[in-house]
Formats: structure tokens, sequence, C-alpha cells
């Protein structure tokens, strides 16, 4: 279950694509289709070779883009300094800050860590969108 704004979404509903390199597979993503509007949700490496993310969301992009999807979107934590990093330079702008979200959200999925990424407090939701 993945909650995202204090809503439940389940990924065996969602549509995706897998990154493979040598038959081996590296990379998820996961995607919503709202109308013109495609949101990123969730993203996943094991791969120690760098770029694989990138290279998922640039696919994922493309293909929205080829099937009439005008914005895509995502939502990441504050703690996900290399996600917001990687989602801006790839075009994303921060289009919402909810401050204090993952709070509520943790009241629906219990196990949301209250610590994250470098020792960052896991508190808020930041949500980043790109017109296609």
């Amino acid at each position: 279950m993945i909650v995202i704004r204090g809503d439940r979404f389940f990924s065996t509903e969602m549509t995706g694509f897998i990154a493979e390199v040598t038959h081996k597979k590296v990379g998820l993503i996961l995607l919503r289709y709202d109308g013109t509007l495609c949101e990123i949700m969730s993203l996943t490496t094991v791969s120690e070779k760098p770029g694989v993310g990138t290279q998922l969301i640039k696919y994922a992009a493309e293909n929205a883009k080829t099937n009439g999807i005008l914005q895509m979107m995502v939502v990441t934590t504050n703690d996900n300094i290399t996600a917001l990093r990687i989602y801006q330079q790839l075009g994303f702008e921060i289009s919402e800050w909810r401050k204090g979200a993952v709070e509520r959200s943790r009241k629906i999925k219990p196990n949301i860590p209250l610590i994250g990424n470098y020792h960052i407090p896991i508190r808020d939701e930041i949500e980043l969108e790109m017109t296609l």
C-alpha cells in the first residue's frame, strides 16, 4: 500500500516499467494515470549502476507524452534529497509542500519510518510536477 496525500493506493492497480541490465531486474517505476495526468507512485532501484532511476523516469515521461499525457507529477518526502535533486534536474518543479503530511499518513500506514535519509526526520510531503 502506498499512502500519498492521505489517500491509499495499491500497486496492483498501477501500471509501470521494469528496468533490466543483462537480464537482471534492477528497477521498477509504478504509475497512476488520471485523465491527462501521470503520477509517479513509486520508484525503486537496486542497481549499483547509477542512472537506472533517471532512465526509468525519462522512459515513463516519453511514454506518457506519446499517449497524450500532458503533465507528470510525483510526491516525495522532505528527507529524500537524492530524489528532489534528480526530479528537479529532469525538469520537475516543486508545486506544493505539505507540512506534517507524513504524520497523518502514519495513521493509515504506521510502519512509515520516523527517520529517513541522512538521519532527517520524515515529516513533510513535497509535490513536484512537470509539463510534458
